[in-house]
């Protein structure tokens, strides 16, 4: 009788632990919330897009500020500072900000739209 008993329970807490692992395996992160919006910041990027200048200024500050306005909206944009020196020699001076060539329109409009 008391077999009986001891295999009834190894056969309950068995089941249980089978039970517990079918649940593990259909959902690895059980306490995590799908996310239903997605970083916009880290989104895939089509690395073969070109990119494209849209803004020249020779201030570090004038194209940080430009910066932050495209980021506002959402563009993605990088600034870049121009090499050393030209074939010439001659120290060039000057800080661009490029877009991916599918933003440039919107770009070029809220730059428009900036105040000077």
């Amino acid at each position: 009788m008391i077999r009986t008993v001891l295999y009834g329970i190894l056969l309950g807490v068995l089941g249980y632990a089978i039970l517990l692992w079918k649940r593990m395996a259909k959902s690895p992160f059980p306490h995590s919330k799908p996310s239903s919006k997605i970083n916009q910041r880290y989104r895939s990027r089509n690395l073969k897009e070109p990119w494209v200048q849209v803004y020249e200024t020779a201030s570090q500050e004038d194209a940080r500020l430009i910066q932050m306005r495209l980021q506002e909206e959402e563009v993605e944009c990088l600034l870049y500072e121009q090499g050393k020196k030209d074939i010439y020699g001659n120290p060039l001076q000057g800080i661009g900000i490029a877009v991916p060539k599918s933003s440039v329109p919107l770009a070029q409009k809220i730059i428009s739209r900036m105040p000077v």
